[in-house]
């Protein structure tokens, strides 16, 4: 680079560098003014996109922070997932008609809508069916005598019906990928695979 004509730093024109040592300052000199510039712009970018990754920010951390709303896991809760989603619509927040996060701070009505979900839950638990399917006695026929109403020796219990049997978990042995393109897409990289 000895000879060579290159813009002058910090004034107008050129300089001709004569030196080894000349074009390593111009060099650095050059690093500096153009990491500064990249700073500068970052800077810009960040404060006009803040909204945007505020929202991006609380889109991860809405998942961070309830995994029972994450497709796939074992804690997830189809019932909170479909009434948090129908509550939210109103605030959702998309791009190319992509959901990016929603308008208002959402966790404050999941855990509504969580606490709800737990109280209809054990109300459900302690109250008896109405159908009688549960293996608990049944109300005496019309005209049978109520069991201890003169007779020392009731007849006994039905026996109760079996457990039902379970469902089979499929969480986690599922061969298809799981998709978290949206999630993803929050950041800019709906392609991204894991």
């Amino acid at each position: 680079m000895i000879g060579a004509e290159v813009p002058a730093i910090g004034r107008e024109g050129m300089d001709v560098l004569s030196s080894t040592e000349d074009a390593k300052e111009w060099q650095e000199a050059v690093k500096v003014l153009l990491v500064e510039e990249v700073q500068d712009r970052a800077q810009r970018a960040m404060e006009e996109n803040g909204g945007f990754l505020d929202t991006v920010h609380a889109s991860i951390e809405l998942f961070q922070n309830n995994t029972d709303l994450i497709p796939g896991t074992k804690e997830f809760d189809v019932e909170l997932a479909n009434r948090f989603a129908a509550m939210a619509t109103p605030y959702e927040l998309r791009v190319e008609e992509k959901l990016q996060g929603y308008s208002i701070p959402v966790q404050p009505l999941i855990e509504q809508l969580r606490s709800q979900l737990q109280a209809e839950r054990s109300r459900a638990a302690d109250s008896p069916p109405t159908d009688g399917s549960s293996g608990a006695p049944a109300a005496p026929a019309a005209g049978a005598p109520a069991a201890g109403a003169g007779n020392r020796d009731p007849a006994p219990a039905a026996p109760a019906d079996p457990p039902q049997a379970g469902i089979q978990s499929k969480a986690g042995n599922s061969s298809e990928t799981e998709d978290f393109s949206v999630l993803f897409g929050t950041i800019g990289l709906p392609n991204l695979q894991i």
